[in-house]
């Protein structure tokens, strides 16, 4: 065996020894041998688990890759600095002492990723989701024994507290309703089980009000030093926290200027404000919101085909669902969930935030209008085709199982690659209403504002409060919206710079690689940077261009 098919087999073995400590993940990627188990979340086997990662990437760092091939070298750059990037979390982020949050993830993401994927016949999966639901008081009693309340920042502990809130209803609602359908001879277990669940969530919910709540002093900020190395070794930019707040500031009002001159375009009597006002107005009901997702899913789809713009995999599918409850007070509007880099099954499945009837009119008229009409086809193709599903699918069809393994570390290609076909997608005429291209440039402000957010945020000492105002003066999102976007810009510092940093790093490959092809077509062009897989920029360079 040479040291190239060397490093091939260790790092796959590594990933099934992670997966197996890691069963909700293993799920979540397409792994099923873990699924009727909750992953092991005391501070002993956490702990443990850091140490044998820190020995994985030792025994990488300690491999010459100098005689590999090309992709050999680049999936060994990516392994290593996806090792790094785990231990650098454990270690210096340290979610486990600070994010309630987390914790929920594991018995409720565990749950729903059981239910929401079709792989398997359904009362296989509730038996699988038993397991689980019967293993949720120990995760929870182990998340209360590794918090150290002093630490936690309040603004995580006041959004693990309203997910907990809302979750009873998967375990004593949800589960037992499908078993009486689908598995009747589960339904009085899986009641049971899940009303120990629910009172263990409703004990954790208790203890982070009034445990954790009081006494929350942790600040979310994770400072310059490790924003800078963030960018660095998880994202491989040469940019530091003050170049990307600098760029972030000139998108901003590069972007402003663009949009005037769209509104001048459009009425010259009104402003831009006004403009985008009334078309909010103009929605779907919220009983026709599902339906108007997937026919502007399927007509974005369709026009990919027509103009040649990319391959669409065969076998890919992509379920349309409503946001299931307690993921609510984190997904504003709508979001993607990708299929598993090891699942036989390429679904992909677009989560739409319904509407609350029990709100006041007022409330759901208000997030009714992030929903309009205007936005619809732009939010289609940046999580459909050909943007997050098309992109995603393609990068699970890579050879190896270290390519595949783009997405473990930087988002920069992926959300680069969605906010990318956006301005392609206007170009090629998809969108192309002038109020359309009016509503694509607000949400590039808001793209731009989230870089200086995340910049200011984690190294200005900007508050929750004060990005909240910023988005709902500068970019104009609902006050509801706006705190469910900053509340998750608090949990991944350099995550929100990735979607506009990304597409310009895109443009700059594109220009580059057009020139060292010149004629190729646009599919062929396309195709060949989606082959890459879900590589950091620069990596991606390297792979296209060799440099």
């Amino acid at each position: 065996m040479n040291d190239e098919s060397k490093f091939y087999q260790r790092a796959e073995a590594w990933l099934e020894r992670l997966l197996e400590l890691n069963p909700v993940a293993a799920t979540q990627l397409g792994d099923h041998r873990w699924d009727d188990r909750l992953g092991d979340q005391s501070l002993e086997a956490l702990e443990a688990e850091n140490e044998e990662i820190k020995a994985a990437l030792a025994e990488f760092r300690s491999m010459d890759p100098s005689e590999f091939t090309l992709d050999g070298r680049i999936d060994h750059i990516l392994v290593t600095h996806i090792f790094d990037s785990f231990v650098r979390s454990y270690e210096k982020i340290q979610g486990h002492r600070r994010s309630p949050g987390g914790y929920l993830e594991e018995v409720l993401g565990g749950v729903f990723s059981l239910i929401i994927r079709d792989f398997a016949p359904l009362p296989d999966r509730l038996r699988s989701a038993l397991g689980r639901v019967r293993e949720a008081p120990r995760v929870l009693k182990e998340a209360q024994a590794n918090l150290i309340p002093e630490r936690v920042p309040r603004v995580w502990a006041e959004v693990a507290l309203e997910q907990a809130k809302q979750a009873p209803g998967l375990f004593v609602g949800l589960l037992p309703a499908m078993a009486a359908e689908a598995a009747p001879e589960l339904q009085q277990d899986l009641a049971e089980a899940g009303q120990q669940a629910a009172q263990a969530i409703q004990e954790y919910a208790d203890f982070l009000e009034n445990e954790v709540l009081p006494r929350a002093a942790g600040d979310f900020a994770v400072g310059k030093d490790l924003f800078d190395e963030i960018l660095r070794e998880v994202h491989m930019v040469d940019y530091d926290a003050d170049q990307l707040l600098k760029t972030g500031w000139e998108q901003f009002h590069q972007t402003k200027a663009q949009m005037e001159t769209v509104a001048r375009e459009i009425d010259p009597n009104r402003s831009v404000e006004d403009l985008l006002e009334e078309a909010k107005a103009d929605h779907p009901t919220a009983e026709g919101l599902l339906e108007a997702y997937e026919q502007a899913m399927a007509e974005a789809r369709q026009y990919v085909i027509d103009h040649q713009i990319a391959t669409i995999p065969e076998g890919e599918t992509l379920r349309i669902i409503e946001t299931p409850t307690y993921l609510r007070p984190l997904i504003p509007y709508a979001a993607y969930m990708p299929p598993g880099i090891l699942e036989e099954k390429q679904e992909g499945i677009f989560l739409v935030t319904p509407v609350d009837p029990n709100a006041p009119p007022e409330v759901q008229e208000q997030k009714l209008k992030g929903h309009s009409w205007s936005k619809l086809p732009i939010t289609a193709l940046h999580e459909a085709y050909p943007g997050h599903h098309l992109q995603l699918v393609w990068a699970n069809r890579q050879k190896t199982i270290p390519r595949r393994m783009g997405s473990f570390i930087s988002t920069l290609f992926i959300e680069g690659w969605a906010f990318y076909c956006e301005e392609l997608m206007e170009q090629l005429g998809f969108i192309a209403e002038p109020i359309q291209r009016l509503s694509r440039l607000s949400d590039q402000l808001w793209r731009a504002a989230r870089i200086i957010l995340d910049v200011s945020l984690h190294t200005r000492g900007m508050s929750v409060d004060e990005a909240v105002d910023f988005l709902v003066k500068e970019c104009k999102l609902e006050p509801t919206n706006a705190l469910a976007e900053v509340r998750r810009y608090t949990q991944s510092p350099t995550q929100p710079q990735s979607y506009l940093m990304g597409k310009l790093a895109i443009l700059e490959l594109v220009d580059e690689f057009k020139r060292a092809n010149p004629g190729i077509s646009l599919q062929e062009l396309h195709d060949s940077i989606l082959g890459c897989g879900s590589l950091p920029p620069r990596l991606m360079r390297l792979r296209l261009l060799g440099k």
